[in-house]
């Protein structure tokens, strides 16, 4: 189900723990949940992609 697109980084994230990412809502129009404990880090991986920050604590 995870766009062939977004394999690479999914992966990367596993591989390094800097992030975990998360499939919601599948069954047409969903979106890709992240999570990090270093945000600013994952910014800097991921400064290719649109990244929203829906909260922090």
């Amino acid at each position: 189900m995870i766009p062939k697109a977004f394999h690479q980084i999914w992966q990367q994230g596993i591989d390094t723990n800097a992030y975990y990412l998360k499939l919601c809502g599948s069954g047409g129009g969903g979106y890709i949940l992240g999570f990090t404990e270093d945000y600013k880090n994952t910014q800097e991986i991921l400064k290719n992609y649109k990244l929203e920050l829906v909260y922090r604590f």
